[in-house]
Order: structure tokens, then sequence, then C-alpha cells
């Protein structure tokens, strides 16, 4: 009797996993990303700060702090299977020092684009994988030493990745997500 409560109780958390991402649901969702290495902070969450020593002797400091955030809207088309759009905004600022030079940046970036997800069903885990890509405007403004700069430009950023959704009740998760991706500026 035990091994058919335990039965039963198995197959009602599927069956929950299964109701959100059944075909003709939503998939609506807000991530953040945090990187590993060197960032200009186009896509991540980062705080960084690097001392390099330079050939002749003197050092170059760098100092970073960006902000990435994006808003994903979606359809299941099929069980298991969303496809939407993606609206992703960051920004970022940091200076430079290099013998008494000091230069400061900051960064913008606006971009929307495509996404497909598919959802691997395996109960309360939800093992999956995308592909994505923004298309977007990049702005950046260098000050410093005399120096004024405005440059701004279309980029592209192609990427994928896997993951596991947490199910957190019928209507949410939480999506932990291992990913690559790589940004194209574009000729204007």
């Amino acid at each position: 009797m035990k091994k058919i409560w335990i039965i039963l109780l198995l197959n009602l958390f599927a069956f929950g996993a299964m109701a959100q991402t059944e075909k003709g649901t939503k998939l609506l969702g807000v991530r953040t990303t945090l990187g590993m290495g060197q960032s200009d902070g186009l896509m991540g969450l980062a705080f960084n700060r690097s001392t390099l020593e330079l050939a002749d002797g003197s050092e170059l400091e760098d100092r970073m702090t960006s902000f990435f955030i994006s808003s994903k809207g979606g359809y299941f088309f099929a069980d298991g299977f969303a496809a939407g759009l993606e609206v992703a905004i960051s920004t970022s600022s940091g200076t430079t020092e290099t013998d008494g030079i000091e230069l400061e940046s900051n960064f913008s970036f606006l971009g929307v684009g495509p996404f497909a997800r598919y959802y691997f069903p395996s109960g309360k885990l939800l093992p999956f994988a995308e592909i994505n890509s923004l298309f977007g405007t990049r702005s950046q403004e260098t000050l410093g030493s005399g120096l004024i700069a405005d440059t701004k430009f279309s980029v592209a950023n192609f990427g994928w990745g896997f993951g596991l959704a947490f199910l957190l009740g019928e209507r949410s998760s939480l999506d932990l997500m291992a990913s690559y991706f790589r940004v194209r500026q574009l000729q204007d």
C-alpha cells in the first residue's frame, strides 16, 4: 500500500511539471547573467577590479561595474517546446588608470531577439536546452585627459545553453543555465 501512495505522489508531481510545459501555455521570465572572466559588461552582472603590470614597469588599473537584465515572453507550440522574444538592457561603467592618466567609460545596450527552448520531461526537475539571439544598439562614451569619444554601433549576440528548471509550484520555476554566447559588432 505504501508503494502505491509513493507512485501516485510521484505521478502527481510529474503531471504538475508537464502542465507548465504543455502545448498552448505561455512562458514568461526575467533573467540576469553572472559571468566569468574579463568583461566589458555587455551581457553580465559583474564587479571587476584588476591591476596589470606592463613591460615598462608601470601599472594599468581597471575597475568595472556592470548590470544586465532581460525579459522573455514565449508560447509553447508543442509539449515541452517554447519559442518567443527576449528584450534585454545592459549598462556598465568603469575607469582605467595608468601613469596618472584616468579614462572613464560608460556603456549601454538595448536589444531584442528570438529564443527557442526545449524541456526534457523528467519530474520536478526539468532539464532544458535553449538557443537565442539578441540584436540591438550599443553606445559607448569615454572621457578623460582631454578625450571625449561617443560611439554607437549595432551588435548581434548568438548563444546557446543547457539548464535545469526547478519547479516551485504549478506556475513558476527557478531556472539555472550554463550558456555560451558570442557578441559581434555589425557594420553600420
